[in-house]
């Protein structure tokens, strides 16, 4: 068969991915703003399910999945918030889908899927700029703050209710009671420091999530090219081939103290850059900490359903608990400088391929 030539699709599969595409394309604007409020590095789900249906059922489900997008951020945000959507997490979609269908070196399409994505969002954040201004975030805690004022005292009672209820069992409430206009009051001083938290840590969270959102759409695609069987050694390369490139990960590690120095030194945003680069840093860490993981458990003979739930099941965590994030992205560290094939042990070793698959990267 021509290496070109696309399977059929059949009528049921094309309908069920139309489907799918539409319900998620409705959902992601909420989706979205729900993984900004956690903090967590915000993925471009969009994208990466865009460009699982894009390989597999062509290029109407991805059409259709912009559109519920497109629409459904139109009637919740506007116009100009659609726009920032698609330009983040669809459009360089189109970047993972052509690679995979072409293809092309699986590593090569690792480095632009990446860099669509962190594109992507950088030209959002201009778009978003231009439209809006700075101080995005201080605007948005403005508008919840004044939401808040405009709830009328019985709106809140339950709240306070609820509040003074649980003040006992905590031994703080030494016989007093808040009132509605205390509580008004105490709940200022938490907006004014989710204004201060968000402005340190969502740049981080979003770059995080363009970079893990990059490696996850091109990875998808071509998992679903080979389960196809029109994947080819070079255009798809199972985790347990991955390696983090000596340059990269020196790189990386160095990005991490400059970031660190700039913190303690006290600089101006030194907080705010430590938390970017750190987010960003300990994204692509956590990712060479599952891949030796999966190579530690196919030498003990784990089956291939356990090594995916357990690598699924990490990558969540990772994601939602700041805590199972950062012991990865720590076990990243230590694998990618002193691992099998480190970025240290390398250069002790002397010179040798920098690939990220290199001679025996099927260890």
């Amino acid at each position: 068969m021509d290496s070109r030539q696309v399977t059929y699709t059949s009528p049921g599969s094309l309908a069920g991915s139309i489907i799918l595409a539409v319900i998620v394309g409705a959902a992601l604007p909420i989706v979205a703003l729900l993984q900004i409020s956690l903090l967590a590095p915000t993925l471009m789900l969009g994208g990466i399910l865009a460009a699982h249906l894009g390989v597999k059922s062509g290029w109407v489900p991805v059409g259709a999945l912009g559109i519920a997008a497109a629409v459904s951020s139109g009637l919740l945000m506007g116009g100009t918030i659609a726009v920032i959507l698609l330009t983040a997490s669809l459009l360089p979609s189109v970047m993972a889908v052509l690679g995979a269908k072409g293809k092309k070196p699986f590593f090569e399409q690792m480095n632009a899927g990446v860099i669509a994505f962190v594109g992507g969002l950088l030209a959002a954040m201009l778009i978003a700029y231009a439209s809006f201004g700075g101080g995005m975030i201080a605007k948005f805690v403005d508008t919840l703050r004044a939401e808040y004022d405009r709830m009328p005292d019985a709106a809140l009672q339950p709240m306070v209710d609820w509040v003074n209820a649980m003040l006992p069992a905590s031994g703080l409430g030494q016989g007093q009671t808040m009132t509605v206009a205390f509580f008004r009051g105490q709940l200022s001083g938490i907006l004014d420091l989710m204004q201060q938290t968000y402005a340190q840590v969502v740049p981080g969270a979003l770059l995080s999530g363009a970079l893990l959102s990059g490696v996850l759409s091109v990875l998808w695609a071509n998992w679903t090219m080979a389960r196809r069987g029109m994947a080819t050694n070079e255009s798809f390369v199972g985790m347990n081939g991955w390696f983090m490139p000596a340059r990269l990960s020196l790189g990386a590690a160095g990005l991490w103290l400059a970031g660190l120095f700039m913190m303690l030194t006290g600089m101006a945003n030194g907080t705010t850059v430590y938390m970017t680069i750190s987010q960003t840093v300990g994204a692509a860490f956590a990712v060479q900490a599952l891949c030796a993981l999966n190579r530690r458990l196919l030498r003990a003979d784990w089956p291939l359903g356990r090594r995916r739930l357990m690598l699924a099941v990490l990558g969540v965590a990772g994601l939602l608990l700041r805590g199972v994030g950062a012991t990865l992205a720590y076990v990243g560290v230590a694998s990618a400088l002193f691992g099998s094939h480190g970025a240290i042990r390398r250069r002790m070793s002397g010179p040798r391929d920098d690939s990220p698959n290199d001679d025996d990267s099927n260890e």
